[in-house]
Parts: structure tokens; sequence; C-alpha cells
């Protein structure tokens, strides 16, 4: 064989060796997919190394995205950026404007977002949470002033003796004027005539029927009502009346609030405050009246005010989100998260990406197999016929 058509040969070879070589080196990174078995036990090299390693590339991956990649330092210099300020500035800049230049009201923009079935599911929820949180609300206040056990008088402004009588001394006058008021109108006489007629009916005997026979309610009520009056109007019967209004007033004034209450309700005072509370506040209305507000109605007045203090606004809010990342890193917990992911991959679709991505950085080490496999095919004839010269 001539020496040219040796060499030729040689590198052919070695350039076709190299280059399948190199193919099926890139292939078994991917292939086979699964475990290959023969008489038993384990073909080497089955199944590929990204399959059979995925577990342990997913695990690595994790660590590289949360410890190089996603970093709550880096999340927190680009929240830090004037860029970024700028850009959420302007971004909520252009969303007011559009909303105060198009009618639109709460509930038409939360049926963008959500469905009829399902903003009703969420109001209900968004009222039973009011509802919780003011309770538990009214709960923490009662406890944390001990309202139960404080007396009376200290909810009452400007308690003190001097206030009690006088408010003893209001309280007798309004009383025994309105019950002079009524002695004088008609309920007030028939009933004056019905304690008369009774008392001459219980009294036995022959006086009894003596005042049966001979007495006439009418004149002694004609007569009984103008001493009754003047016994009202009196001022030992009034500072009698003023006397035990006062001392009540001193009697429910020492005593708890929680036991008044209980008393009034008959069920414990906290729990008809709740109930109260619970029975007074509309929720459901406020939520029908919030659903018919018109958004653009809210903002077109307050516009100029509102776009002046954005930047304000963004700055805190910025301020806030940053502090709360490294938190909230943890929380999510990133690294298995991405390992999660990753394991969840089917290997086909992260052969695709690869591919996709260096398809053509694969396919020049293929070629350049090929070109190290004929160098080294050239330099070996080379070798063989320089030996065999000697």
């Amino acid at each position: 064989m001539q020496n040219w058509m040796f060499i030729l040969i040689n590198i052919g070879v070695a350039a076709l060796v190299g280059g399948i070589t190199n193919h099926l080196a890139i292939k078994m990174l991917f292939h086979p997919r699964n475990e290959v078995r023969l008489f038993g036990r384990r073909i080497p090299f089955t199944p590929g190394l990204i399959p059979k390693r995925k577990q342990e590339i997913a695990k690595s991956l994790g660590s590289v995205v949360s410890d190089y990649l996603v970093t709550s330092e880096g999340l927190q210099d680009l929240l830090s950026k004037p860029a970024f300020r700028t850009k959420a500035v302007e971004t909520l800049s252009r969303r007011l404007h559009a909303l105060a230049d198009r009618p639109l009201t709460v509930k038409e923009a939360v049926l963008r977002i959500w469905s009829e079935s399902e903003w009703e599911i969420l109001k209900a929820k968004a009222t039973g949470s009011a509802r919780t949180a003011v309770s538990r609300s009214a709960a923490s206040l009662w406890a944390a002033y001990g309202l139960e056990d404080k007396p009376l008088k200290t909810f009452i402004p400007g308690w003190s003796d001097e206030k009690r009588t006088a408010w003893s001394e209001a309280a007798a006058d309004s009383v025994l004027k309105e019950l002079g008021d009524t002695l004088l109108s008609a309920d007030g006489q028939r009933v004056l005539k019905e304690m008369t007629t009774a008392m001459v009916d219980k009294a036995g005997g022959f006086l009894g029927t003596m005042a049966a026979l001979f007495v006439d309610e009418d004149k002694i009520v004609q007569k009984l009502t103008p001493t009754l009056i003047a016994q009202l109007e009196g001022e030992r019967f009034r500072k009698t009346i003023v006397s035990v209004i006062s001392a009540k007033l001193e009697q429910y004034g020492d005593m708890p609030l929680g036991h008044i209450m209980e008393s009034l309700a008959g069920e414990p005072a906290l729990d008809f405050v709740i109930h109260k509370l619970e029975q007074t506040l509309p929720w459901e209305e406020w939520a029908g009246r919030l659903e018919t507000i018109d958004i653009a109605e809210v903002i077109k007045p307050r516009l100029p005010e509102w776009e002046a203090s954005l930047p304000q606004w963004v700055d805190k809010g910025l301020g806030l989100l940053s502090s709360a990342v490294p938190s909230a890193m943890k929380a999510v917990n990133l690294p298995g998260m991405v390992q999660e992911q990753v394991e969840k991959f089917p290997v086909e679709r992260l052969e695709e990406v690869i591919l996709s991505v260096s398809g053509k950085e694969f396919r020049a080490i293929t070629w350049l197999g090929v070109v190290l496999g004929g160098m080294i095919g050239l330099m070996q004839s080379i070798f063989t016929l320089f030996v065999l010269r000697s």
C-alpha cells in the first residue's frame, strides 16, 4: 500500500472514531433514560449521567440559585436602585391615570380577576374575617383595660358626690312631676278609683257593709287627689325620693361593670358586647356599597395630590419590601423549591432545553473530536512509517 493511501486511511479512521466517540459521549449525558440490565446485571453507564444524577443536579442547582443567582442581598440591591424606583413610580402613575380616565366600579374591577362565585366567596370570607377581628379586638380591649371588674362610676364622666346629688335631684323632680301629671290624668283618676273600691271591698264585717252602702268612690278620689299632689310637691317627700335615688346611684356606681351588664342582659358581659357588635355593624351592607363605588370618581379629585406623593409611597413600600426580603426568602425556601421543580422536570424536556441553548457547541465538540482524531491518525501514520523505515 502506498504511503499516502496509508496516511489517508489512518486519518479517516481516527477522525471517524473521534467524532463518534464525542457524539456518543454527548448522547450518554441523557441516554439511556432508564437503567438497562443484561442477565440480571446492570450495564455500566446506564442510565445516562443526567437521569442518574438528576436529584444531585437538582440539589446543586437549588444551592447555586439561592447562593449566587437569587440572593437576599441581590434583591435588596435591585429594590434600592434609582432606576427601579423610577420605573415603579412611572408604572403606578400610568395605572392611576388609566383608572381615572375610565368609569369602573369596584365590583367590575374585581370581576376581571375573579368570577362572580369566587368574588361572593371572598366577600363572605372578608366580612367573616372583619367580624372575627372586631370580636377579638373587643375581647383584647376588654381584658387589657380590666373592664369586667371596674366600677360603673369610672365610666361616667365627672362622677362625684355633688354630681350624684344633682343627678338625684333632677331625677326626683322628673319622677314627682310625672307622678303628679299621671294622677291628674284620666288614667290616674281611674287607678285611684279602683284602689278606693278595692279598699272598701277588703273592709270586712259591719264597717265594710256600711262603707259599701254610703261611700262614694268618686268623691273620695276628688278629695284624695289634692292631698296626694300636695304630698308629692312637699319638700319632705322630695328629699326622701332624692335620698333613695342617691343611695341607689352610689350602690350601682360601686358595682363592677361586668356584673351590672350580666344582670341586665342575662349573659356574660363580654359575650353581650360581642353579640351587639356583630348585630350592629352592617358588614354585608358596607360590602355592597363598596361594590358600587366608581373608582374614577374616587381617584379624579385626588389624582394630583396622589401623583405628587407617589415617590414617597414608593420609597416606603420598597423600604418595607426590602426589609421583608430576608424573612420572605427563608419562608419560601428557594433551594428546596428549585430542587423540587427540577426533580419534577422531565428529562426529555430538559434535553430539549439544553440542546436548544448548547446545540451548536455540542456539534462543535463533535467536529472537534473529528479534527483531533484526524490529527492523531496523521501523527500515528507518520510515526508508523518512520518506525518501519528504520
